[in-house]
C-alpha cells in the first residue's frame, strides 16, 4: 500500500483535493489536511486552522499555523509516505514541500504560487523541493519552464467541477423563488467577508430584488444573527446552481470569479482589504488586472471595484451596466474565458503521480 499526503488551504483546493482522492487507485492510503472530512482519506489536521488572508493578518494565526507544520512535519517523520501532494496555499506549503523533500517524500505541487504575479524569488524553492508542477492555465507552463521548473500544464480543475447541482426549478423550488434573483459572493476566507459583507450588504438592500449568498460550513459563524429583508443565506453546495441560474451578481476576487465566468454569470468582481496589506500588495504585484476572467482573457471581460471604491454609489453604477451588458458579457465569458481553458486536470494530475510513485 503507498502512502500520499494532499495539503491544502483555502476551499478551492479542498475541492479539487476531494476529486483527487476519488480519482486515486485503491492501492493509494490517503492522508490529508482538509476543510472537513472527505471519505476515502484520514485527516490529520484541520485546514481552518491555517487560514489568514494578508500580511497583518496572519500574526494573530501564528500559533495556530506553527501547530500545523509540527503535526505535517512529525506525520511525515513518522509515517513516511510516498509522495506529498500540495494544492495552491502557496505561504505554507512550500514550507511543507522542504520539509517533505528533506525527508526523500516526492513532492508534486497542484497550482504552484502565482510567480508570475509577484513572489519570483520563490521560483528557487519550487525548483528545489518540487519533482513535479501542475498549472492550470496555459500561458503558465513556459513561464514556470523558463525559471528551470519541472511544469506542465494539466487543464483546469474547474471546468470539469463547475456545473449547476440542480435544475432551474428544482433551484426555484428548494429556495421559494418566483422571479429573477441575483447572486452576492463576498468570499469564502474570513478576512474577505470581514472587509466586503457589510459594503455588499448595504448595496444589495438599496438596490432591491432578491439575492442569494452562499455560506460555506467553514464560515457560517461569521453569519450568525445576519438578517435582511432582501437576501436570503443558502447552503455553499448550491453555489454554482446560484451562480448558473442568477441574473447576474457581484462576486469577491478569486476561485470564485473564474467559476462564475465558467457558469456564463454576468459580474462584478470586488476587491478590499486591510489597507496596509493592500498598499504593500500594490508595491508588489504588477498585473493590470485582479480577478482570474480578465487575466486569462487579456482585457477587462468583467468590471473591478478595489478598496474604497466597493462602496453603495459605484456599486450601484457598476452593477446598472452590468445588467444593461449581460448578453454581451455572457458571449465575452465563453468567447474569451471559457474556451480558454480545457478539463481533464485532476485525472492528468493522478495520472503523473501513479506514473511515478
Amino acid at each position: 500500500m503507498k502512502k500520499i499526503l494532499i495539503v491544502t488551504g483555502e476551499l478551492s483546493g479542498f475541492l479539487y483535493a476531494e476529486e483527487v482522492v476519488k480519482e486515486l487507485p485503491q492501492n493509494f492510503k490517503v492522508y490529508g489536511v482538509f476543510l472537513k472530512e472527505i471519505p476515502g482519506a484520514e485527516r490529520i489536521y484541520d485546514s481552518k486552522e491555517l487560514l489568514a488572508f494578508g500580511l497583518f493578518e496572519v500574526l494573530g494565526k501564528l500559533p495556530k499555523i506553527l501547530k500545523g507544520k509540527r503535526v505535517i512535519t512529525n506525520f511525515l517523520e513518522r509515517e513516511k509516505p510516498d509522495a506529498v501532494l500540495l494544492i495552491d496555499f502557496p505561504g505554507f506549503n512550500l514550507k511543507i514541500a522542504k520539509e517533505a523533500k528533506k525527508r526523500g517524500t516526492k513532492v508534486f505541487y497542484f497550482i504552484p504560487p502565482k510567480l508570475w504575479a509577484w513572489g519570483k524569488w520563490r521560483a528557487k524553492q519550487l525548483r528545489e523541493f518540487t519533482d513535479r508542477v501542475f498549472v492550470i492555465f496555459p500561458f503558465e507552463e513556459e513561464f514556470y519552464r523558463s525559471l528551470g521548473i519541472n511544469a506542465e500544464f494539466v487543464g483546469n480543475p474547474l471546468v470539469d467541477i463547475v456545473k449547476p447541482e440542480v435544475s432551474k426549478e428544482e433551484f426555484l423550488k428548494e429556495f421559494g423563488l418566483n422571479g429573477n434573483f441575483f447572486a452576492l459572493l463576498p468570499g469564502s476566507r474570513p478576512t474577505e467577508i470581514k472587509y466586503l459583507l457589510e459594503p455588499l450588504k448595504d448595496f444589495a438592500e438599496s438596490f432591491g430584488g432578491n439575492w442569494l449568498i452562499p455560506v460555506a460550513e467553514s464560515v457560517r459563524e461569521l453569519f450568525k444573527g445576519f438578517k435582511s429583508e432582501n437576501i436570503k443565506l443558502i447552503p455553499e453546495n448550491r453555489r454554482y446552481s446560484l451562480m448558473a441560474y442568477a441574473e447576474a451578481g457581484v462576486v469577491a476576487s478569486g476561485t470564485a470569479s473564474l467559476e462564475a465566468a465558467l457558469l456564463g454569470l454576468p459580474h462584478a468582481v470586488v476587491y478590499k482589504l486591510n489597507p496596509l496589506t493592500f498598499a504593500v500588495a500594490k508595491r508588489v504585484v504588477k498585473l493590470p488586472y485582479v480577478s482570474l476572467p480578465n487575466l486569462i482573457a487579456g482585457k477587462e471581460v468583467v468590471p473591478e471595484l478595489l478598496q474604497n471604491r466597493v462602496n453603495r454609489e459605484e456599486l450601484w453604477h457598476t452593477f446598472e451596466l452590468v445588467l444593461k451588458n449581460r448578453e454581451r458579457m455572457r458571449e465575452l465569458l465563453q468567447k474569451d474565458v471559457k474556451s480558454k481553458l480545457k478539463g481533464g486536470a485532476v485525472k492528468r494530475v493522478v495520472e503523473r503521480i501513479t506514473e511515478e510513485v
